[in-house]
């Protein structure tokens, strides 16, 4: 009998083992169909769901969640991650907090992680440990809890809970530096390609005081990763000039500014404006005698010529309102380079249609 309990024992596990196969080819399949036909995928798997494979009920959730193939339905879609919880998918606890979060039930989201936390489901220590951060508990909020959480997590070489700590600390909600081991980690990850990693350092390299700790060939290194954003490339190309070249600054801003996308020049212009205002004022001469409307030197002081000229370019916009806080206020400056690059890029777009 017991070769035969043995044998019947070994084609039931075949059986489980080629249905688990076969669940999971189509569940990925299925994945495959969200962007392009989401109603399809969206019935496709509510079939699978239904057949009780957990990562489909996960997934049914994630769908009425965000509105994927079929309207938002905030209700249902906890319903589908409760039965996934119950399954044992093992992300479903985290996304359940989530939902919970979203939905404003904050003490549900604490008590829910907490316990999952605690028995090591994956995604709910780090959700944990920045939604205290992040306040999203409310008045049960700890941020020292949160960074303790984040701290422990990186201690065992979790790379996800260095770059969420270093975002907290870009974001200023929480303050002080990065652990030594985090900032290597975040560099790490960045060079080895992901933008996501290399964006965050970037942006710690550029706020945060210890900035000789990430040097200027690994900075250079990290805004050339493909898919960094201009944004944060052309705000640590400022940072990095005023770090290593301050007597040239002025002539590194020129450089920056001309080479910064349409959509980031405002942006960049106030950065390097609040770095040495005389470099941002230089480039403004620059640009309004370009436009017209500034006929002196361009000597990067605020001169009486360069206010009018300022004056007549803000009335000429209609952006008067923002420049008349003053020709060296932030908002001012904002405004003012916001309107040179929208003016810059109409000419342009002008000249390659003629």
């Amino acid at each position: 009998m017991r070769p035969v309990f043995l044998a019947v024992a070994l084609l039931l596990s075949l059986v489980v083992c080629t249905q688990a196969q076969t669940q999971r080819a189509a569940f990925n399949d299925i994945r495959g169909k969200e962007h392009t036909a989401p109603d399809v995928a969206f019935d496709e798997m509510m079939s699978l769901a239904e057949a009780g494979y957990a990562p489909a009920l996960d997934r049914i959730g994630y769908y009425l969640r965000h509105g994927i193939g079929t309207k938002q339905n905030l209700s249902e879609a906890r319903q589908w991650y409760l039965r996934a919880v119950a399954a044992e998918h093992p992300w479903s606890f985290a996304n359940l907090a989530r939902l919970e979060l979203k939905l404003g039930e904050e003490d549900k989201a604490l008590r829910l992680l907490t316990a999952a936390a605690e028995e090591g489901r994956p995604g709910t220590e780090r959700l944990l440990a920045t939604s205290h951060i992040d306040r999203h508990f409310g008045a049960a909020s700890q941020p020292q809890i949160g960074r303790n959480i984040l701290e422990h997590l990186i201690a065992q070489g979790d790379k996800n809970a260095a770059r969420d700590l270093a975002l907290r600390l870009n974001w200023g909600r929480l303050k002080g530096q990065l652990p030594d081991p985090a900032l290597t980690q975040i560099v790490q990850v960045g060079l080895e390609g992901d933008a996501r990693f290399a964006e965050a350092a970037l942006v710690y390299a550029s706020r945060q005081p210890g900035k000789n700790k990430i040097d200027a060939k690994t900075r250079t290194s990290l805004a050339s990763v493909p898919g960094v954003r201009d944004k944060v490339v052309s705000v640590d190309r400022v940072h990095l000039a005023a770090d290593t070249d301050p007597a040239h600054f002025w002539s590194h801003v020129e450089t920056i500014l001309a080479e910064t996308k349409d959509q980031n020049y405002s942006r960049v212009a106030r950065v390097a404006f609040s770095i040495n205002k005389n470099a941002w004022i230089r480039v403004l001469q620059m640009e309004l005698r370009a436009l017209g409307y500034y006929h002196g030197r361009i000597n990067g002081r605020i001169t009486a010529s360069t206010i009018r000229a300022q004056i007549q370019f803000c009335r000429a916009k209609g952006i008067w309102r923002q420049c008349a806080q003053g020709p060296l206020r932030a908002a001012t400056v904002g405004a003012v380079a916001a309107e040179i690059s929208a003016t810059k890029a109409s000419s342009e777009s002008q000249q390659t249609g003629a």
